[in-house]
C-alpha cells in the first residue's frame, strides 16, 4: 500500500499542484485536505503517515504570514495537528511560516526580508547540515542543493530562551536571500520528524532535487 500524503489546502494556497506531483512522483499517494471540509468535520487532517503543508499566501497574509492558518491549527484542529507533529511534516515557504506559529519549533520567528521587499531567486543554493539526521534529510548531509527562493517574509530569527529547532539547511554566507540569522534557510523539529524550509525545492529544474525531501520523507514511513 502506498504511503498517504495529507496536502493542506487553505484559503490563498496556490503551490499544492506541484507539491502534490513531487510526492506522487515518489510513490506516494496526496491527498488535498481542504480547510473548510475539516473544520466542518468532514475530513481529517491526521488520518495520513505524512502532513504537508504547502507554499502560498494562506488567508492573504494578513495578520502576518501564517499568522491567522497557525492560529486555526493551535485552537480548531489542535489535537489533530498535534497528532499529525509525531509523524513527519513538511511545511514549505508559507507552510513553514504556518508551522512556526502553529508551535512546531518553539519560540523562533520569521520576520520581513532585510531588504524590505519580495525576494525571488531561481537558483538560489542551500548547504545541507551534516549533523542533523532527520528523515528528511538521509543521504543530503554536506550536498548543496539548488531550488528557487520567492518570498518576502523568510528572515529566520530564534528566541535563544524558547527555540526548539535543529539547522537543516543554510544559505552560502554571500547569497543569503533574506537576512536570516547564521544564513539558516530550514530547520528541523528537535527531534527530526517536523520540517520547514523557506525556499521550494518542489519547483527546482533538476529533478533529483525536486524529489530529494520528498522521497525520503515517503521512504521514512514506507
Amino acid at each position: 500500500m502506498k504511503p498517504t500524503v495529507n496536502v493542506l489546502y487553505l484559503p490563498g494556497t496556490n503551490c499544492q499542484e506541484e507539491t502534490v506531483a513531487a510526492f506522487a512522483a515518489v510513490g506516494a499517494t496526496p491527498r488535498l485536505r481542504f480547510a473548510a471540509d475539516l473544520l466542518a468535520g468532514a475530513e481529517r487532517l491526521d488520518d495520513a503517515d505524512i502532513l504537508c503543508i504547502p507554499g502560498g499566501f494562506s488567508f492573504g497574509d494578513h495578520l502576518g504570514a501564517g499568522a491567522v492558518a497557525g492560529a486555526l491549527l493551535r485552537s480548531h484542529l489542535a489535537d489533530q495537528f498535534e497528532t499529525c507533529r509525531t509523524r513527519p511534516l513538511i511545511g514549505i515557504c508559507n507552510g513553514f511560516q504556518i508551522a512556526v506559529r502553529g508551535g512546531c519549533f518553539g519560540k523562533v520567528g520569521l520576520k520581513v526580508n532585510s531588504s524590505g521587499t519580495f525576494r525571488n531567486e531561481e537558483n538560489q543554493r542551500h548547504v545541507v547540515d551534516e549533523e542533523n539526521d532527520s528523515p528528511w534529510l538521509t543521504g543530503l548531509g554536506g550536498q548543496t542543493l539548488v531550488f528557487p527562493c520567492a518570498h518576502g517574509e523568510g528572515r529566520f530569527h530564534p528566541d535563544s530562551t524558547g527555540a526548539e529547532y535543529r539547522v537543516a539547511l543554510r544559505y552560502e554566507k554571500e547569497s543569503n536571500p533574506d537576512g536570516s540569522f547564521d544564513n539558516i534557510a530550514g530547520i528541523t523539529s528537535l527531534d527530526g520528524l517536523s520540517f520547514g524550509l523557506m525556499d521550494h525545492p518542489e519547483r527546482a529544474v533538476d529533478r533529483e532535487v525536486r524529489l530529494a525531501f520528498f522521497e525520503n520523507g515517503v521512504r521514512a514511513v514506507r
